[in-house]
């Protein structure tokens, strides 16, 4: 290819991508980051399992993941508006890189607890990461832009998955995932130091308070700014919240039912993982596109009800024509539903409490996935297609929600 073509696709890349200032610098060094994190992540149920948890174990692994990560997004989103964005950004995304060493250093499933619990507390720095990415785009080009962001990241999961699962398949499941778990800590070190380097501050506060005040006013500034972020914010929040329990009675035992269940080996199911990820990819600017024309609320709806019918889809699914086909729609519904509901989201919400109410965003749905875990747990050590099915009700009734949401017709900002 001459150096003019490149430089015209470069161009027409430029055009369809959206990512201004600190949007560009979050993307790229969470990129560099996946490139490692894709190859450790859709295993991580089957490395537990492999050191000696039992499913009943790894539901309440699971479970206290989101215990701790909910509180971490709480404090996140009060650090974020009253200290600024980018200290804890780059401090806490350290924490979740050096986490990676830990997972790699475990000996047996009794040390589990601490890689898990010093990577929830490293989730500090998720509602900040959202707040500043969606803080640097104009309104109206949001969801383009996160779409522009979904896209780029998500190329490690093209082929990362089936890398991780050939690692497992040479090395064995425990040595090959701590391969996979080096491989993330290199290239997150690489990513966050250019973070750290490149990152502007987007917020800066009035005030800096101590550390007592911090605490006692933190549950206190939450509540508030829930009570008066008004009744579609609250609706969008149950609407997550449903959802999350349905994922979190299944996410954690999707890789243990193909592996041991339907006896597939583990680099299939990255290749599944990989299906999943490129179907994100192909559809993500046109569901920005499509919230455009339809609206915010109504894009959020049309994708999300997929995931019902889909879940039900796979607990049927036995050969890997059907698996492919479950793959393909779960990806689908993820890219339609990503752009348009973070946009709905961020419209909603003015911006001086938006870091407050994205952490509350991540928080309360973490904190109702501590139960949907536990019993997930349980029900695949019954019946290892249990959980999926108990699922579909909870999915269902989550697209019912947002349906109450009302399209935003202003932006403040």
């Amino acid at each position: 290819m001459s150096s003019g073509a490149v430089r015209a696709a470069g161009r027409g890349l430029r055009r369809i991508l959206y990512l201004p200032g600190n949007a560009w610098i979050l993307t790229g060094t969470s990129t560099v980051w996946s490139i490692g994190g894709a190859l450790a992540s859709p295993y991580q149920s089957l490395y537990y399992f492999s050191l000696g948890a039992s499913p009943v174990l790894i539901g309440y692994l699971a479970a206290l993941t989101s215990l701790i990560a909910s509180v971490a997004q709480l404090v996140g989103g009060y650090v974020g508006d009253v200290w600024g964005r980018k200290r804890a950004i780059v401090l806490f995304s350290f924490v979740g890189v050096l986490n990676n060493f830990i997972f790699y250093a475990v000996p047996d499933a009794g040390w589990l607890a601490v890689p898990v619990i010093v990577g929830s507390v490293a989730g500090i720095y998720g509602p900040l990461f959202s707040t500043s990415l969606t803080e640097s785009m104009d309104p109206s080009l949001r969801p383009r832009g996160i779409a522009s962001y979904s896209f780029i990241n998500t190329i490690p999961s093209l082929f990362s998955p089936y890398l991780g699962g050939l690692l497992i398949a040479h090395f064995g499941d425990v040595q090959g995932m701590r391969f996979a778990f080096l491989a993330s800590g290199m290239f997150g070190i690489a990513g966050i130091s250019y973070r750290a380097f490149a990152l502007s501050e987007s917020y800066r506060p009035v005030k800096v308070p101590g550390i007592r005040e911090f605490w006692s006013g933190l549950l206190r500034e939450s509540r508030t700014a829930l009570l008066s972020s008004g009744r579609d914010v609250r609706l969008l929040l149950a609407y997550a919240t449903l959802a999350a329990f349905g994922v979190g009675m299944t996410s954690t035992f999707s890789v243990l039912y193909f592996v041991q269940s339907l006896h597939f080996p583990p680099y299939v199911y990255g290749i599944m993982v990989g299906l999943t990820s490129m179907a994100s990819m192909l559809l993500l600017f046109p569901a920005a596109r499509m919230a455009e024309r339809v609206g915010l609320k109504r894009a959020v709806i049309y994708a999300s009800l997929s995931i019902p019918f889909n879940q039900l889809f796979f607990t049927y699914a036995k050969d890997i024509s059907e698996l492919i086909t479950w793959s393909v729609v779960g990806g689908t519904g993820s890219a339609l539903v990503g752009p348009p509901l973070t946009s709905l989201q961020s419209d909603l919400v003015p911006r001086f409490m938006r870091a407050r109410i994205m952490a509350l965003f991540s928080a309360i749905p973490l904190l109702f996935s501590v139960p949907a875990q536990i019993a997930g747990g349980y029900l695949y050590s019954i019946t290892p297609v249990l959980p999926f099915i108990a699922s579909v009700p909870v999915f269902a009734i989550s697209v019912f929600m947002v349906t109450k949401v009302r399209e935003p017709s202003w932006l403040e900002e």
